[in-house]
C-alpha cells in the first residue's frame, strides 16, 4: 500500500490482485448482481487510484480501508438507481446525488420505524419487498415512504 500511496501503477495491480476477490464478494452481497458488483469493483479501485495520496500511513487495516471505499461505491450505486430501480424507480432525482443532510439530528429526529426502513434499504440493502413485508405495507407505500425519507421536500434548512 505504501507503493500505491506513492503512485506506483504496479502497486495498484498487486493490491487489486490481493484484495479484489474478497471485495468482490462483499459487493455481490451488497448489490445482489454480478453486473453491479463488477461495476462497483471497477469504481472502487479507480477511486483508490484517484485518491492514492490519501491512503493512510502504514499501520492501518488496508482491507478495511478498501472495503469502506467499496461500501461507499455500493451505496452510491443504490442511491443512483443503477440497481435496477429497485428503490428509486418511482422518483425523479435532482441533479447530482440529491439533497444531503450532514446533521445527524435529521436521522435522530425520525421515528424508529422510519430509521429502521432507511437502515434496511440503504445500509443493509434489503429489497423493497422485504421491507414492505416486515413493515406490513404495500410495495408502493414502501417505495413512496423511502422516497420521502431519502429526498425530503425542502421546506426549511437542510
Amino acid at each position: 500500500m505504501s507503493g500505491l500511496r506513492l503512485g506506483h501503477h504496479e502497486a495498484l495491480r498487486q493490491v487489486f490482485e490481493l484484495t479484489s476477490p474478497k471485495i468482490f464478494g462483499k459487493l455481490i452481497a451488497l448489490l445482489k448482481t454480478p453486473e453491479l458488483a463488477r461495476s462497483a469493483l471497477t469504481t472502487t479501485y479507480l477511486r483508490l487510484w484517484q485518491n492514492h495520496a490519501s491512503i493512510p500511513a502504514d499501520g492501518c487495516d488496508y482491507m478495511h480501508f478498501i472495503a469502506a471505499l467499496a461500501h461507499r461505491t455500493a451505496v452510491d450505486i443504490r442511491f443512483s438507481g443503477a440497481s435496477g430501480g429497485e428503490i428509486f424507480n418511482h422518483t425523479s432525482r435532482a441533479s447530482g446525488y440529491g439533497a444531503t443532510h450532514s446533521d445527524a439530528s435529521v436521522f435522530e429526529g425520525l421515528s424508529e420505524a422510519d430509521r429502521d426502513m432507511l437502515t434496511a434499504a440503504y445500509l443493509q440493502f434489503e429489497s423493497v419487498e422485504q421491507i414492505a413485508n416486515r413493515a406490513g405495507l404495500s410495495i408502493e407505500e414502501t417505495q413512496r415512504r423511502l422516497s420521502e425519507l431519502a429526498f425530503p421536500k425542502s421546506g426549511g434548512a437542510t
